[in-house]
C-alpha cells in the first residue's frame, strides 16, 4: 500500500514538472499580478527590406544602370543598408563602365517622405579607341525621396546631391534616382 501511495505521489509529481517545463517563463502570469503587453522580439530576418532600382537606354549609346540594395528596418521608420551601383554608357567605340559599393541610412516619414544619406565609392573605368583611364572617387549621397505604394514598399523617387563633389566624378548635380522597395 505504501508503494502504491508513493508511486502514486511520485507520478503526480513527474507530471506537474513536465506541464511546467512547456510552459514559456514569459508567459507565466500569477493570479493577481497586473498583464503586461507582450513586445515583439526583434528578429533580423524579419526586419529585412530589398529594392534598388534598374535603368537601360538605347540610342547612340546604350545605358545600363542596376542598383540592388538590401537593408535592416531598426523601426518603422528607420533603416540602414548596402548596396552596389553598376553603371555601363557604352557604343561601339566608347565604353564607360562603373561600379560602387555603399552603405546608407534611410529615414521614413508619413509613410511616404524618404530622406536617404548614402556612401559610395565609385571604381571607374574609360576605354576610348585604345586609350584606357582608370579612376576612382567618393561620394556623399544626402537627399529627399517620395515612396508611391504600401507602408511596406511600393516605388521611390529620389533626388541626391553629392556633399563631397570630388573633381573626378563626371556624375551629375543632383543625381536622380527612381526603384523600388520592398519591406520598407
Amino acid at each position: 500500500m505504501k508503494l502504491k501511495r508513493f508511486a502514486f505521489l511520485g507520478l503526480l509529481f513527474l507530471s506537474s514538472m513536465a506541464s511546467f517545463a512547456q510552459r514559456a517563463d514569459d508567459e507565466y502570469n500569477p493570479v493577481g499580478a497586473p498583464s503586461e503587453p507582450k513586445k515583439k522580439k526583434w528578429i533580423p530576418q524579419e526586419n529585412l527590406f530589398y529594392g534598388g532600382g534598374l535603368g537601360l537606354a538605347f540610342g547612340n549609346y546604350i545605358n545600363l544602370n542596376l542598383n540592388p540594395q538590401v537593408g535592416v528596418k531598426f523601426t518603422d521608420w528607420w533603416g540602414a543598408g548596402v548596396g552596389v551601383d553598376y553603371n555601363y554608357v557604352g557604343s561601339s567605340a566608347v565604353n564607360v563602365q562603373a561600379v560602387g559599393p555603399s552603405v546608407f541610412t534611410r529615414f521614413k516619414f508619413f509613410d511616404a517622405l524618404l530622406l536617404q544619406a548614402e556612401y559610395n565609392h565609385t571604381y571607374m573605368r574609360y576605354r576610348d579607341l585604345g586609350y584606357e583611364a582608370r579612376l576612382n572617387f567618393p561620394m556623399l549621397l544626402v537627399g529627399p525621396g517620395y515612396q508611391s505604394g504600401t507602408g511596406n514598399g511600393g516605388v521611390f523617387f529620389m533626388v541626391l546631391w553629392d556633399l563631397i563633389q570630388d573633381p573626378r566624378s563626371p556624375f551629375f548635380i543632383p543625381t536622380f534616382r527612381a526603384g523600388f522597395s520592398i519591406g520598407f
